[in-house]
């Protein structure tokens, strides 16, 4: 399997202030896994960044860049009365919360790769990283490939 190319990592905030830009980079429809980490990186992430969720979108779904809104949204709290759409990103908003850190400080990168299954690489990095804010530990692929990187 072919090494993971990144994109980022991009501070939130920075990344919203650019969204009208059509220079800045934007997350693709299909075929990702983004990582929100404490830290900036260079190169490939590893957990000297504070690596704190990983996600992605399973199956052949074009919501990958849709799911990265979603995260955003209940990072910064827009959520409530059951509506939200990102547990683990409810997870983050009380990491920021508890260790007062804005949301917009944290760093989103995301991953793509030409032969992929999301699902073995967030699992592999789930394994790599933990324990991370994810809460839960995603089920393995039912295909089984793993994802060995680079």
């Amino acid at each position: 399997m072919k090494p993971l190319v990144w994109s980022g990592p991009f501070q939130i905030s920075e990344l919203l202030a650019q969204c009208m830009n059509d220079a800045q980079p934007w997350p693709p429809a299909s075929r990702g896994v983004y990582l929100v980490s404490r830290n900036a990186w260079a190169g490939s992430p590893d957990s000297k960044c504070h690596p704190l969720y990983v996600g992605s979108n399973t199956g052949k779904s074009q919501r990958f860049c849709t799911r990265i809104g979603d995260l955003i949204a209940d990072l910064y709290g827009f959520y409530g009365g059951g509506t939200g759409h990102h547990s683990g990103a409810q997870n983050l908003w009380e990491w920021c919360r508890d260790n007062k850190v804005h949301p917009g400080a944290l760093y989103l990168s995301w991953g793509t790769c030409e032969d992929f299954c999301a699902r073995c690489v967030e699992v592999t990095l789930v394994e790599q990283w933990a324990p991370l804010l994810n809460g839960k530990h995603p089920p393995a692929c039912k295909v089984q490939k793993h994802y060995v990187g680079d």
